[in-house]
């Protein structure tokens, strides 16, 4: 599962800042910037609270989630890989057109 890469997709696809949601979370934005870069971070036990929050802001199940369940389509891995600055517009309207996430169960 490429857990940074779904939670930053599907970040992106609702429009939020990592200011926003760590905001949200009543966490500093470094906090929660690390869930998006440290492979590995999300899936630590000592997190799984906080986790269980991220998850339910970005609309995704956290016991789908954590069984991992979700992939990214083309525009998600396109809107995950781009690491510095925003998305451009033609990015932003193809994420705006679907989510970038989709549930493996349901695709089979």
């Amino acid at each position: 599962m490429e857990a940074e890469s779904i939670i930053r997709a599907m970040r992106l696809y609702l429009d939020l800042t990592q200011e926003m949601v760590a905001e949200m979370l009543d966490i500093t934005t470094t906090a929660y910037a690390r869930y998006e870069k440290e492979p590995g971070h999300i899936e630590k036990e000592e997190n799984f609270a906080e986790a269980c929050r991220i998850l339910e802001i970005l609309r995704l199940d956290p016991q789908t989630f954590f069984q991992g369940e979700y992939v990214l389509n083309e525009a998600g891995y396109r809107a995950a890989s781009r690491r510095r600055g925003g998305i451009n517009k033609k990015l932003r309207r193809s994420l705006q057109q679907c989510c970038p996430v989709a549930c493996k169960k349901a695709d089979e």
